[in-house]
């Protein structure tokens, strides 16, 4: 009998923990509309290596984001600093409501095009539910081309939890003079500074 009992509770534990598992995670049978795979409140980078495939031929780069967060809306924008002075900022595409609801979806963007740093275009896609908003994005041809000494880098952050008003990097390039880096502090004024012109692509939760 108490062999029993210790089996018992093992499966117990066993299943109980399994169970924790796939409702934190939002597996089936607790996903619903969630995204599986991803706990809730949190953003996954997709980003995979580019592949030699003949739709990643056609993009000079590109990238895909899953996330679970209440939240009333996403959106994409597009932004040009000249040193810490922000000179332009375009939306791109945006998803949601009025008021806080569940956003569960992935983004999915792309440029268009064989050269990273002369874009003429940018095009997005958000998926939340039933719900799909996609947009083309034209890049104002005054932005790329002017300085010389450039980088780039996609989606540069890490996994985890989602805070309301981040900006999350999806694309960024840095040009002309100055410390030319591309990091999860990009945002910040001393990074900007060390910058001639940065160029960011970026989707915020609010």
């Amino acid at each position: 009998m108490k062999k029993f009992l210790i089996i018992l509770a093992a499966i117990v534990i066993v299943l109980g923990g399994t169970l924790m598992y796939l409702n934190h995670m939002n597996y089936w049978p607790f996903q619903d509309q969630k995204e599986a795979g991803i706990p809730d409140g949190e953003i996954k980078n997709l980003n995979e290596p580019v592949k030699a495939d003949e739709l990643s031929l056609l993009l000079a780069a590109s990238g895909k984001v899953a996330y679970n967060v209440k939240a009333s809306n996403v959106a994409v924008y597009f932004d040009v600093y000249q040193r810490d002075k922000r000179v332009m900022h375009e939306l791109v595409t945006e998803s949601g409501s009025d008021e806080e609801i569940q956003l569960s979806g992935n983004l999915v963007w792309g440029i268009p095009g064989f050269d990273v740093f002369n874009p003429t275009e940018i095009r997005a896609t958000i998926t939340n539910g039933g719900a799909i908003s996609q947009d083309a994005f034209t890049v104002p041809k005054n932005v790329f081309g002017k300085l010389e000494n450039q980088v780039a880098e996609t989606q540069p952050f890490d996994d985890g939890k989602i805070k309301k008003g981040e900006r999350y990097i999806l694309q960024a390039w840095g040009m002309g003079k100055g410390e030319m880096g591309i990091n999860d502090k990009t945002f910040a004024k001393e990074g900007l500074k060390n910058r001639e012109q940065s160029v960011i692509l970026y989707v915020v939760f609010k």
